[in-house]
């Protein structure tokens, strides 16, 4: 395959902004406005956020299958990237436009089926997204470097995502919820801008390999992808190790957003909710400034030391960045909030930059032993398992915030244990599920040495096939 441009991979990383705020910002804001604003029961939410993964479990694997079997002048990803980033802004728009004055259950099937349009709109551009980047080099350390470009982006997105509950707090509104209809129009806007990156500055087809034809690839290899092969993808041990860490990964990283605001509003700032805000948004820009600037430090440790024995370093000091919480969110000292998202950023960017490059190289695995190449389902069941991570955090806060003995009426007044409660459950928890990821990496078969082994067979093969196809 041909080395990738500068252009290349910033195209394709632009798309990982619009990947990231998809993702979260209806993980995030949801909670807070029906929540906090409207009364809603964060149980009866995370039901209807459940319901909408349960049904990703079926549109994220054949939306893999279908992407990996499609055939257009513009590739097999690019159709489906320009729709999907479409119809999300629409659907993130239409989740807000609910009356007020109804009911607990009537909010409840409402979100239910606007969750369900909206995660179906996602899926159509974050499976075919995420496949791309799989397919666009062969180059062990190259993609770290290209997946660096997405986990760039990732963090500009993340920049933005903890300034939406400030802006929805202005006085320029009326309620939080009108402030949170006129950011949805902003928000589908930048879906849509961002998306054009990879859609205008990547390769049409990168995964044809039209250029070095081997066994496994190309239409012969593509005609051979079934619906089976969505099923047998876990028995690739790479992939399925991959696949594993991934879901405790997020789960580690990111129940600190979904629950953590409400310990910073009700117990850091004492339930003042504009100083939680302008707290939360320069925490936001200081985890996302560090994920930044870990970039470089997560390819250089990566180059050193090989990716999997990097990522496990990187998921433990995760680890220690949620144990911090215990002592950094303090009402005698709320500002000290804002140091300890520094401790997760660096584990963050090690997940979206290492994993990603990690089943890169399961692809090249699964061509080899399966003869098959089928970067869409992987990337579905990629998809799917960071969806799935996104709402066992957003289910949990719910119950986590049930079980600590939390009252919305008292506000920063809860009663004695209550604070300690939520303190214990949002720091070791999610550090658990971080030291049980990184544990996983000691069952990770494939090194430096195992891929550039894999690659010369692979390269082999072509050879073979290329005489044989002269003869």
């Amino acid at each position: 395959m041909k080395p990738l441009t500068f252009w290349n991979k910033l195209g394709y990383g632009a798309g990982a902004f619009t990947e990231n705020n998809v993702q979260n910002a209806v993980n995030m804001m949801l909670p807070l406005i029906m929540f906090n604003y409207m009364g809603v029961s964060p149980i009866l939410l995370g039901y209807a956020f459940a319901i909408a993964r349960l049904w990703d479990t079926v549109t994220d694997p054949l939306m893999g299958y279908l992407s990996d079997r499609t055939r257009s002048r513009f590739g097999r990803r690019k159709p489906y990237i320009l729709i999907g980033a479409v119809l999300s802004a629409f659907s993130f728009w239409l989740i807000w436009m609910f009356p007020e004055g109804k009911s607990e259950m009537w909010y409840f099937w409402y979100l239910t089926a606007t969750c369900l349009l909206y995660y179906t709109s996602t899926t159509l551009f974050c499976v075919p997204y995420i496949s791309m980047g799989y397919e666009l080099s062969s180059d062990y350390n190259e993609r770290t470097r290209l997946m660096s470009y997405r986990s760039l982006f990732v963090n500009c997105g993340a920049f933005i995502l903890p300034w939406m509950y400030w802006f929805t707090e202005r006085s320029w509104f009326d309620n939080p919820l009108q402030g949170m209809r006129y950011l949805s129009v902003i928000s589908g806007a930048t879906f849509i801008l961002f998306a054009l990156g990879p859609l205008l500055l990547t390769p049409n087809d990168p995964g044809r390999r039209e250029e070095t034809p081997c066994a496994g690839t190309g239409e012969e290899q593509k005609s051979k992808v079934g619906i089976v092969d969505i099923f047998t993808a876990f028995k690739v041990k790479p992939f399925l190790i991959l696949v594993i860490v991934l879901g405790l990964s997020v789960f580690g990283l990111f129940l600190v957003m979904s629950f953590g605001l409400n310990l910073l509003i009700y117990y850091g700032c004492g339930g003042d909710k504009e100083f939680a805000s302008q707290l939360s948004g320069i925490g936001g820009l200081i985890s996302a400034g560090s994920c930044i600037a870990a970039i470089p430090l997560v390819n250089f440790v990566a180059n050193k030391i090989g990716k999997s024995r990097a990522l496990m370093a990187f998921l433990l000091l995760g680890a220690l960045g949620n144990l911090s919480i215990l002592v950094l969110i303090t009402p005698e000292m709320p500002y000290l909030s804002i140091i300890q998202p520094i401790f997760g950023a660096v584990g963050i960017s090690a997940m979206w930059i290492l994993i990603s490059a990690m089943v890169s190289d399961s692809c090249d695995y699964d061509e080899l032993y399966n003869h098959l190449r089928r970067e869409g389902i992987f990337g579905a069941i990629i998809s799917w398992t960071c969806k799935l991570g996104y709402v066992l955090c957003s289910i949990c806060s719910g119950y986590f915030l049930v079980w600590s003995g939390f009252e919305l009426d008292l506000g920063g007044g809860q009663l004695p244990g209550t604070f300690l409660n939520m303190r214990l459950m949002m720091s070791c928890i999610p550090a658990a599920g971080l030291i049980l990821a990184a544990g996983m990496l000691f069952f990770y078969p494939l090194s430096r040495e195992r891929m550039a082994r894999i690659k010369n067979e692979l390269e082999k093969r072509k050879t073979e096939m290329q005489k044989n196809e002269a003869v």
